[in-house]
């Protein structure tokens, strides 16, 4: 019996070290495997975190551009009118001219007295003409561009200028009626 048992341990034990080494392999690449799945697992978790904060931020973003997308929406409409008004009123004041020149009308020039014209170039200093010189523009001439109204001050003491607009071409004050576009006085640089 003594015998029989020697010979089944001797025959196992072979067996028990060929597995050995076999087991402690599968646990390696189980152990490697876990490891993998838990560093993946970790990487999920904070990608996942980040795409939270990024989509939060986004949202904020979002309510913030939601009023300045109106803001500039209004602006632009302003813009618009403010366009067509003035393309109505140049519309208005060729068509006015036009009626004066079909009739044979035209408006008689401003008249100011020397103590008035002395007065407008002490409200209006234009500045020396640096520029190549253009045609100088006459009375009644049609006047095209930007124009300032007069100072309030200056109209309080020329009641007749009331409403009037002024524009500095070649260093000459130009001075336009309320409703008008020619031009009604000329004052040269000098």
């Amino acid at each position: 019996m003594l015998a029989l048992l020697r010979r089944s341990l001797s025959q196992d034990i072979p067996y028990v070290s060929i597995e050995r080494p076999v087991r402690e392999g599968t646990s390696a690449v189980l152990a490697l495997i876990s490891l993998i799945v838990i560093v993946a697992g970790v990487g999920a978790a904070v990608a996942l975190t980040q795409i939270r904060s990024l989509k939060s931020e986004i949202a904020a973003l979002h309510r913030e551009l939601a009023p300045l997308k109106e803001r500039v929406a209004q602006l632009d409409q302003a813009e618009k009118a403010r366009r067509q008004a003035e393309q109505q009123q140049d519309a208005k004041d060729k068509s006015a001219i036009e009626r004066d020149n079909r009739f044979g009308e035209t408006k008689a020039a401003l008249n100011l007295s020397s103590e008035e014209i002395q007065l407008v170039k002490v409200y209006i200093r234009p500045a020396p003409s640096t520029g190549a010189p253009a045609d100088p523009i006459k009375v009644g001439d049609i006047v095209d561009g930007a124009m300032i109204p007069l100072p309030s001050p200056l109209t309080e003491k020329i009641p007749k200028l009331l409403g009037a607009r002024f524009a500095i071409r070649n260093g000459a004050i130009i001075i336009v009626r309320k409703g008008s576009r020619q031009a009604d006085v000329v004052l040269p640089a000098y």
